[in-house]
């Protein structure tokens, strides 16, 4: 019966190309930013090629000056111009909530196959983005925007997968019980492909960089991964924290591949190091909180 479930849906499409015709529903990532995100990454980029990108999206740069004029930045002056935003608070940082703003669409439905409730992904999402900064700092390595990015969207895939999950879900939690697979494993048995694969060619759609498209199509295999290795760790390292910490967790959360502790041996990581992960992130999301919900 599995081997039927897993090649087959209703009528002659199988249910991987249900699925796979899925994607082509979700709605576009706003070119503008991907865009900023390539010229963040350039360092011949200049302040104003940055700002002619963003000008010419009037919603975008309107929510520039409103969250550069916010009690959040906390700023003296009032800003008026994209270009004065982008030098007092640097480029990075904006980009970083903006991209969370934006992201909110993608992730702002309930996802019913993973029993997160609504805003319960974007949650989790945000979580592991906000980490990149905290981890690459005990790392003592550099956070860009990239891995921002890559955090942000890791589980993209779940989105379009959850209807899917839902509908096979008695199928996967049999499969996982009866053969101790992971839940991601068991996806991939029942419905052909799994979450994080489904993410990789959402974000492949997108057209973003291939750094970005690994670190999606990996986060659950970081050791299988041809390139971008250490970006693709990282990535994980922020997945399994939230995951401790309860965030964004859902029915699949604690039934993964538990790789989590070798790479806290990997890079000295100790228990303190992940007590004090959490008690960062929660105090980084205390105060991004009401930015992101657009107040």
């Amino acid at each position: 019966m599995g081997q039927n479930i897993r090649r087959w849906g209703d009528g002659h499409m199988s249910l991987e190309e249900k699925i796979l015709q899925s994607v082509e529903q979700l709605p576009p990532f706003p070119m503008v930013i991907q865009r900023a995100i390539q010229m963040v990454e350039d360092p011949k980029s200049s302040v104003q090629e940055l700002v002619d990108v963003i000008q010419y999206d009037q919603s975008l740069t309107l929510d520039v000056l409103k969250l550069c004029n916010s009690a959040y930045f906390g700023l003296r002056r009032e800003v008026k111009s994209l270009r004065e935003a982008l030098v007092m608070i640097g480029f990075n940082q904006l980009l970083e909530i903006i991209l969370s703003r934006q992201s909110a669409k993608f992730f702002r439905d309930p996802c019913k196959g993973y029993d997160l409730q609504q805003g319960g992904l974007w949650r989790h999402s945000v979580a592991c983005a906000l980490l990149t900064r905290i981890i690459s700092k005990r790392l003592n390595r550099e956070s860009t925007p990239t891995h921002f990015t890559a955090a942000l969207l890791h589980d993209i895939g779940k989105m379009v997968l959850s209807k899917f999950v839902n509908d096979y879900s008695d199928e996967i939690k049999k499969v996982v019980k009866n053969h101790n697979l992971s839940f991601i494993e068991a996806e991939k048995q029942i419905l052909g492909i799994d979450h994080a694969e489904l993410g990789g060619k959402v974000a492949n759609k997108w057209n973003f960089p291939n750094m970005i498209v690994s670190a999606i199509r990996y986060h659950h295999t970081p050791f299988l991964v041809p390139e971008y290795y250490e970006v693709v760790q990282l990535i994980y390292l922020c997945d399994f924290v939230a995951l401790m910490n309860g965030i964004g967790g859902g029915t699949d959360g604690l039934i993964y591949r538990a790789y989590g502790m070798d790479m806290m041996k990997q890079y000295d990581l100790k228990e303190k190091d992940i007590e004090l992960f959490m008690i960062q992130l929660d105090d980084r999301f205390e105060l991004v909180d009401d930015v992101l919900k657009g107040n």
